[in-house]
């Protein structure tokens, strides 16, 4: 009985999540941004939002470092790219394919290294990431074109008739995913799975005290993480139109790290935010030198030392603590 009380008091001594409205929200934004900026990087955008949403699920909310994100983000791009290809499937399938290759991919790595912890976890991640992109550059070098990355996948793109194509079209089709994504990671954070997430974030010698199965927990993040991955690696083989090698590339983990850490790991909206400025600096200081990165590398520096928790997080906990303020001086002028 008391295990019971205990697990329940773990649900709900957490944080509370957003209401459904930032979702719908943030669509509405999201509807006008092509207007705002060029229509291909807020498409980027987009896609990337997805990466870090899922990456953000993991490192944000359930406390698991993975240094090796890029292997489920260009799994996810290569295996569309190449059902497309090859075997001359539509565009749902082909995203089909790629997602479900990335969940197989997370399951393998947590079957083999979920039980890990902290750094070595992380470690085993990169590795795994390192040996497919290695994989992809050498010795399926016939099918994956190697440094060439895979080109002509496809001619033409058309969905119900409509063609992709065209920037806005395929703009409108990522948002509508993207919208999708964004609302299943409201509801995932709603539901007792993800009050469990945080739960196991803060103490996860409590969690196992209470009697839940962490390494379920983690195991679970980590393919939900992976789907997520895999979705936007497959998106970014339908917006490129080809998959780059440097897609596996252990850089491309590193850069989703930054992303998610700028815009506030475990904040639901600071992966968009993140993703957000990192490509808005990134394509509008490569316009003036070839050396954007060690200005964005500045930048950063800059906005982690006035944000130490990220945009997202230092705007939330100053939001929290006024209200908090509030409350005791009502309290105060109560007594």
């Amino acid at each position: 009985m008391k295990q019971a009380t205990d697990k329940k008091a773990m649900l709900t001594d957490v944080e509370p999540k957003p209401r459904a409205t930032i979702v719908w929200g943030t669509a509405l934004v999201l509807v006008a941004l092509p207007f705002v900026i060029s229509v291909p990087l807020s498409t980027e955008i987009l896609i990337w939002t997805i990466f870090g949403l899922g990456f953000n699920l993991l490192l944000g909310y359930t406390g698991v470092l993975s240094f090796g994100h890029a292997a489920y983000f260009g799994l996810g791009a290569y295996s569309a790219g190449l059902a497309i290809k090859y075997w001359q499937v539509d565009i749902l399938t082909g995203i089909a394919v790629g997602v479900v290759a990335s969940m197989l991919l997370a399951c393998f790595i947590g079957a083999l290294a979920i039980r890990r912890r902290g750094v070595y976890f992380a470690m085993i991640s990169l590795a795994f990431g390192q040996m497919l992109y290695f994989t992809a550059l050498s010795p399926l070098k016939e099918i994956t074109r190697g440094e060439d990355g895979l080109t002509h996948i496809m001619a033409t793109v058309n969905l119900f008739s409509v063609s992709l194509d065209k920037p806005k079209h395929l703009y409108y089709f990522v948002l509508a995913i993207t919208v999708v994504m964004l609302y299943l990671t409201w509801r995932i954070l709603q539901s007792p799975f993800g009050k469990m997430l945080q739960a196991f974030r803060e103490n996860e010698e409590r969690a196992k005290a209470c009697g839940y199965n962490t390494t379920l927990v983690k195991f679970f993040s980590l393919v939900l993480s992976g789907l997520y991955g895999g979705l936007a690696g497959a998106l970014n083989t339908l917006y490129l139109g080809y998959v780059p090698l440097t897609s596996l590339f252990w850089l491309t983990s590193g850069t989703i790290v930054m992303m998610t850490v700028l815009g506030g790991r475990g904040t639901f909206l600071g992966p968009l935010v993140g993703v957000a400025v990192f490509l808005f600096l990134q394509n509008t200081i490569s316009l003036f030198t070839p050396r954007w990165e060690l200005f964005v590398g500045a930048i950063f520096v800059v906005i982690i030392l006035i944000f130490p928790g990220g945009i997202m997080g230092t705007l939330r906990e100053k939001y929290l603590s006024r209200k908090m303020v509030k409350l005791q001086n009502k309290a105060a002028d109560f007594q």
